[in-house]
């Protein structure tokens, strides 16, 4: 099968999130088990400092508004699969960050048909072009109200991949001079132009990130306005819960953490990899277990549910708490707050450090993530694989990654709560604490976790079944 993947970041070239992470490694998996994989990228300013000597094998022009837009295709092998990458210094060359500028909607709006004029002068076949998140959500519209690629359209399907319905591309009316578009009301929302709406009411197959937010998304309290679009869709919409990279996270060969560790030696790993967290972050060198975080910190991560639940339990010695992350001041505030008060049980590190992020993992004895909503997340699929049982609230990907434990039949790998309020949490941490007191009980929860498969390449084959159905269409 011809499958064409077009994104705004994709890992290693360019990465602002979890985008970037699933665009780096399901077309590689794809092209692993045989298929035809392209991929079709922004030539951002640190994907142009990292590959400075690549050749344009094509330049066209895109008309904006009165202009005529240069666009230079290059082109570079990635492990076997071909990338393609659209060159233009105005919009994207000079620019320090991938999102966030004035004209973002002009810019992507740019991208969109220079993507198209790239298969159509490339000659690249397409059965399936895999589109993700509002930047590419002008493709499927383009492709139905426009008569240059019909062509194309004749032939490809269009699969538009939700990552993160909070960011949808909302732009003035105004801009629609400079999309070089008919209007129709399919790019109109509450007065504006918006990109992921365009998306979803064009594109022929729609999906997102775990089963659990497929449904969610039908709700006000998850869909940001969207929810009566995407219910009106619902039999074109699909879940599927992202693959983690287990040879980039793999306890047993990772350097950045203290001691490497499988299932022959976990026990002894977990222990090892915990006395060097501590020692990185000045606490104690006793045995109490560790409760880690790696996050945003963000309200959408659940801290405010933190307030006067932690305490109790750092109060009585249950845990330690070791936290990575940037994001709200008030919540750093309340987190040096803590630390000010219980300074030999709480470390902290503000800003991101992927070796530090990994011992988090490797050293921990729990791993927290109480998020008011999470489509799919990945760190609870790294402190499994890492040995560290979670503790999440079951929303989106949380509850499809982590079976909660049952406390009658002992099955589970972690500890969950419905309801976004601390009272819940607390339950599930004072659960979660009571077990760990029945160690053998929970050296359980900590093999199931580890032995979980997350693997791409059972994702694939789930994308693989939905390709076929587009196909058939």
């Amino acid at each position: 099968m011809k499958i064409v993947f077009v994104a705004s970041e994709a890992v290693p070239f360019a990465k602002s999130g979890g985008l970037a992470d699933v665009v780096g490694s399901l077309p590689r998996t794809l092209f692993g088990i045989g298929h035809d994989v392209s991929l079709i990228l922004p030539m951002h300013k640190v994907i142009k400092e990292a590959h400075p000597a690549l050749d344009t094998i094509k330049a066209v022009r895109i008309p904006v508004h009165e202009r005529q837009e240069y666009a230079g295709f290059q082109h570079l092998v990635h492990e076997g699969m071909n990338v393609f990458l659209i060159d233009n210094d105005y919009y994207f060359g000079y620019r320090e960050h991938l999102y966030g500028d004035f004209d973002d909607g002009e810019r992507y709006g740019f991208f969109a048909h220079a993507a198209l004029k790239l298969i159509d002068e490339l000659d690249i076949g397409v059965d399936v072009l895999h589109l993700h998140d509002w930047p590419t959500g002008l493709i499927p519209y383009i492709l139905n109200h426009t008569d240059d690629y019909r062509h194309i359209a004749s032939r490809a399907r269009t699969l538009f991949t939700i990552h993160n319905i909070a960011y949808q591309g909302h732009f003035d009316k105004g801009l629609m001079s400079h999309l070089n578009i008919p209007y129709d009301d399919a790019l109109d929302f509450d007065g504006h132009i918006n990109f992921l709406k365009t998306a979803l009411v064009s594109a022929d197959l729609l999906s997102t990130v775990s089963e659990t937010h497929a449904e969610e998304l039908r709700y006000a309290y998850f869909a940001h306005g969207l929810e009566a679009i995407i219910d009106s869709r619902k039999d074109d919409l699909f879940g599927i819960l992202n693959g983690l990279d287990t040879d980039a996270f793999d306890p047993r060969h990772d350097s950045h953490i203290a001691k490497p560790f499988g299932l022959h030696n976990y026990l002894k790993g977990k222990a090892a990899n915990r006395q060097a967290l501590k020692e990185r972050f000045h606490l104690p060198p006793d045995e109490r277990p560790v409760l880690g975080i790696v996050s945003r910190l963000t309200e959408q991560k659940g801290f405010n549910l933190l307030d006067g639940v932690v305490e109790r339990h750092l109060e009585a010695g249950d845990f330690d708490l070791v936290v990575l992350g940037e994001g709200d001041e008030d919540i750093k505030a309340y987190l040096e707050n803590l630390n000010r008060r219980f300074p030999d049980r709480v470390g902290l590190y503000f800003g991101f450090s992927d070796p530090i992020a990994r011992q988090i993992y490797a050293g921990s004895d729990f791993f927290l993530m109480p998020s008011r909503y999470e489509p799919c997340g990945l760190s609870q699929m790294i402190a499994m694989r890492y040995g560290a049982v979670p503790i999440v609230r079951q929303t989106g990907g949380l509850n499809d990654s982590v079976e909660p434990f049952n406390r009658y039949t002992g099955e589970g790998e972690g500890f969950g709560f419905l309801n976004f309020d601390s009272a819940d949490l607390a339950r599930a941490i004072e659960e979660a604490t009571t077990v760990r007191r029945d160690f053998e009980r929970f050296k359980k929860l900590m093999r199931r976790g580890m032995q979980k498969d997350f693997s791409w390449e059972r994702r694939a084959e789930q994308y693989e079944t939905l390709y076929r159905r587009l196909r058939r269409r």
